[in-house]
């Protein structure tokens, strides 16, 4: 019989990954959705927009609940409220209703990933870095089956199917959860920070939205709304932190973002996610500019990063024990900045030992180098956050996904606004490529300064087999 925290696993593992397909899947759909629902393909962002912006405010919220009233319980509500938002979203009657339905998917989606990890690491103690980081590495399996799913759907059904082929997998995620609920698990009830709360997403929300709207038209900088936008973030967030230093169970707590080693964990994540998270998206825009790709083209060159991804996170999480959290860290990073520095060489072709290579394959060999480091840097980064507070992991991992969430963000919109700056869009991609390379060999500092709790686990394990080995040298041979 399967042990029930290998049941937990697997689901939480589809509960995932149907949250991942639905980041992509709807890419797909907005030149149908524009057609069906007839409206704008700024309105038709928004379901995008929106998306991103209330799974970020989430993430960092689902981890504070988790430990507060079981995560367990946490992850199944996150995952009934994306079943009901999926629902929604396909009987939307108009794009009104379909962004905000949208919003309620994000609820529940955002809160997934850090509920699960706390999960997975109270059931799986021995082997934590090594089942979280599997758990990872199955994430990019929806940059993979979202683009292709969204477009095969399209093509041979209705657009409301990508939102409603949610809701058979999502029962039976339910289904599989209703005895691990009645279970009961240890908790921490304290009251929630819902003054806390409020302010935090007002500031979040204003912040993104100011630059979203921003990389969407630049002339918008030039307006009082946006400059409300961005100075009335600021000023909610100073009444925030105020706010959570002062309360005796913030929703956020200050000892684990501003100090150290958290402030470096941070850090990292934040510059990691505005340098890497963003410019994949670009791809197959500059692949289109640059080379005159085909939209199936333009695609498909990026399945190559995700099956390297896949592949490279699933080996390293079985290594980290052995090599530890920092040498990963390093060379993901140094992968990733080859990418981008090949990237902004802009190459057509490339001659090697007599073979030339085509640019389809030219273009996919590079970014497949950036998904080996990130498959690489990323279980080692995850662990290495939660190895700081175990007991919290629910907590930190949403913490961490907040600020790697708001990097890319803020990444994307300033990618978008340097192409808006630029006469020429390849170009302009170009230098974005080699800007965004340096700009993340400056987060390797930081690597240094994160606690590698796994090599000082593995050198501490081969001290104390020495020291058994040196006590207890074996039998005694006699002299003949």
């Amino acid at each position: 019989m399967i042990s029930s925290r290998y049941v937990f696993f697997g689901v939480a593992v589809l509960a995932t990954m149907m949250f991942s397909i639905d980041g992509t899947i709807v890419a797909v759909a907005l030149p149908t959705l524009m057609h069906e629902l007839d409206t704008s393909l700024v309105m038709v962002g928004w379901t995008l927009t929106a998306y991103q912006l209330a799974q970020t405010v989430m993430m960092p919220l689902a981890g504070k609940l988790s430990d507060t009233f079981g995560r367990t319980k946490v992850f199944a509500i996150c995952v009934a409220v994306f079943l009901i938002g999926s629902l929604l979203c396909g009987l939307a009657p108009n794009v009104y209703f379909l962004i905000f339905f949208r919003v309620v998917q994000a609820i529940g989606g955002g809160g997934l990933m850090p509920s699960a990890v706390g999960v997975i690491a109270d059931e799986f103690p021995e082997t934590r870095p090594r089942m979280i980081g599997l758990f990872m590495s199955m994430f990019p399996i929806g940059g993979i089956i979202g683009p292709n799913l969204g477009g095969f759907i399209i093509e041979h059904a209705s657009w409301r199917d990508v939102f409603l082929i949610n809701v058979p997998l999502g029962v039976i995620v339910l289904a599989t959860l209703v005895r691990r609920w009645q279970r009961g698990e240890a908790t921490d009830r304290r009251p929630v920070d819902l003054l806390g709360v409020g302010l935090f997403a007002v500031a979040i929300v204003s912040l993104l939205l100011g630059l979203t709207l921003l990389g969407e038209d630049v002339a918008y900088f030039r307006t009082a709304e946006f400059w409300a936008l961005i100075v009335g973030s600021i000023l909610v967030l100073a009444v925030f932190v105020w706010h959570e230093r002062r309360t005796a169970d913030p929703v956020i707590d200050p000892a684990l973002v501003a100090r150290h080693p958290f402030a470096a964990v941070n850090a990292y994540n934040f510059l990691y996610g505005a340098c890497v998270w963003g410019f994949f998206s670009f791809i197959p825009y500059y692949a289109a500019l640059k080379f005159g790709f085909s939209p199936l083209e333009s695609g498909a060159v990026l399945t190559p990063r995700s099956l390297a991804m896949m592949c490279t996170a699933t080996v390293s999480s079985f290594l980290l024990m052995r090599y530890g959290y920092r040498l990963p860290m390093l060379l993901g990073c140094l992968f990733t900045v080859t990418t981008l520095l090949l990237l902004g060489q802009g190459w057509t072709s490339l001659s090697l030992f007599g073979f030339q290579v085509s640019t389809f394959w030219l273009l996919a060999a590079e970014v497949a180098i950036g998904g080996v480091g990130m498959g690489l840097a990323g279980p080692a980064s995850n662990n290495a956050a939660l190895d700081l507070v175990p007991g919290r992991a629910a907590t930190v991992s949403g913490i961490r996904s907040f600020f790697r969430s708001t990097g890319g963000v803020l990444g994307t919109a300033s990618i978008v606004l340097a192409l808006e700056l630029s006469p020429d869009k390849a170009a302009g991609l170009q230098t974005v490529f080699t800007v965004l390379a340096f700009g993340l060999l400056a987060t390797l500092p930081l690597v240094f300064v994160i606690p590698d709790t796994a090599r000082e686990r593995a050198i501490a394990t081969r001290r104390e087999a020495a020291r058994a080995t040196l006590g207890n040298p074996g039998p005694v041979v006699p002299r003949v």
